[in-house]
């Protein structure tokens, strides 16, 4: 009867429960790109058994992982389409490592059963850091210096200075557009103003009163265009439609 019930499961696109316990051996769970499991592995190394595949694509996955693997992590590197889940025939749940999922079919993932997830707040910090690193090199030309070291060009006085870190300017006082206020927008804030910024935001898919909250000023994208000095955007693919060609015409000279 649970034999002919698994065939009629499988027949009709279902895919059958997962089994664990003293008569079934772990669970497969596949990380398809890469090999950093750093922060999964203390999780995962009780429960179920891991198989690092390293892969770019399903053609180097290997068939034991197809045809067992009930859950996959994956990085940026690998993109899972349709015909690609196709071949993995008991996945049940995909975990993005980071905070999108273009790489994945969600909609396919959805019709095969198959629950797709990922981690919004992976790498917020780093990616804040590394952004206001460099909007700080545009202002202080830290790049160019270091070039310029490295070349043996000699910058001892103040026009010697001048000349090698041309359009370095000052930090306080100026102006840094966001546009999107997401969870990486709002690092980016709290570290431009520690450094002296004035910040302006612009993000149509946030209500009203965040601005209040963050007491960063909300303004329209011409306006975000037109007055700020710098302008910083980590938005994911859909929120990129907020900005436009046309958007750029209003920036500042």
């Amino acid at each position: 009867c649970g034999q002919s019930h698994l065939t009629h499961m499988v027949l009709h696109g279902i895919r059958p429960p997962i089994l664990n316990g003293p008569m079934h051996p772990r669970p497969l769970v596949a990380l398809l790109d890469g090999r950093d499991c750093t922060i999964e592995m203390p999780i995962l190394k009780d429960v179920a058994t891991v198989a690092f595949c390293d892969a770019q694509s399903t053609q180097e996955i290997h068939e034991k992982v197809l045809n067992e693997a009930v859950g996959a992590l994956l990085y940026h590197t690998i993109t899972l389409s349709r015909d690609d889940l196709d071949k993995f025939k008991g996945l049940r749940v995909i975990v993005r490592i980071g905070s999108g999922f273009d790489n994945v079919d969600i909609k396919a993932a959805a019709e095969l059963g198959i629950a797709v997830c990922n981690v919004p707040a992976s790498s917020v910090e780093e990616t804040a850091d590394t952004s206001m690193c460099l909007i700080l090199n545009l202002y202080r030309r830290v790049t160019w210096m270091h070039q310029a070291l490295r070349e043996g060009t000699r910058a001892s006085s103040v026009e010697q200075i001048r000349e090698v870190a041309g359009g370095a300017a000052r930090i306080r006082g100026e102006t840094l557009g966001i546009i999107g206020l997401g969870r990486v927008g709002q690092a980016v804030a709290l570290r431009a103003k520690a450094f002296g910024f004035g910040v302006i935001f612009y993000d149509p898919y946030l209500p009203d009163g965040v601005e209040t909250c963050s007491s960063t000023p909300t303004v329209s994208l011409s306006t975000a265009a037109s007055t700020s000095t710098t302008i910083t955007s980590s938005t994911t693919s859909p929120s990129n439609r907020c900005v436009r060609v046309p958007s750029w015409l209003w920036l500042r000279p």
